[in-house]
């Protein structure tokens, strides 16, 4: 397999892990602007694909958003729900 396509298949099995809980976005505090509740309880970005740099929370506080490859070893609400951070419990390689 060529490593472009070698990429393009890693970024997708890791955006799979992702059960679109919306806690990486604030949903139990101040969630982001760009947050969106779906019919099925789950959320999604509506600029996903150009979501990183400043954004801003329902209550008008800015924040830089950046990839949950950068904050999943930190402390955050919600991060005990996170499909990302149980599979990194069990090794999984970023």
């Amino acid at each position: 397999m060529e490593y472009q396509t070698y990429q393009i298949f890693k970024e997708k099995e890791f955006e799979d892990i992702c059960q679109r809980c919306g806690n990486c976005c604030g949903v139990q505090e101040d969630p982001c602007m760009h947050l969106v509740k779906k019919t099925d309880d789950t959320y999604l970005c509506d600029i996903y694909d150009s979501r990183g740099g400043m954004q801003k929370t329902h209550s008008g506080k800015f924040f830089n958003c950046v990839s949950i490859r950068e904050i999943l070893h930190a402390d955050w609400p919600g991060i005990s729900s996170c499909a990302y951070r149980k599979k990194t419990d069990k090794s999984f390689p970023l």
